[in-house]
């Protein structure tokens, strides 16, 4: 038994409105998550890794956004 997993994949959408929905819905949820986490981590962490965290979060903060603006146009 062996699950499908894909990761850092763009959303799939084939037009149909209800995914287009729920793919916007779950890139907003996820920015939120993100943007969250940033503020209480605050702009620069207290050691390397809460710096290393806020990069990467950063960095998919950024691509989500990019996700969530394709969707829409």
């Amino acid at each position: 038994m062996y699950a499908n997993l894909a990761v850092s994949t763009r959303p799939v959408s084939l037009g149909h409105p209800v995914a287009d929905y729920r793919a916007a819905d779950y890139l907003r949820q996820e920015i939120a998550f993100l943007e969250t986490r940033l503020h209480e981590m605050g702009e620069s962490g207290d050691c390397a890794y809460e710096r290393a965290l806020s990069r990467a979060y950063e960095t998919l903060l950024c691509e989500r956004r990019q996700q969530l603006a394709q969707l829409q146009a």
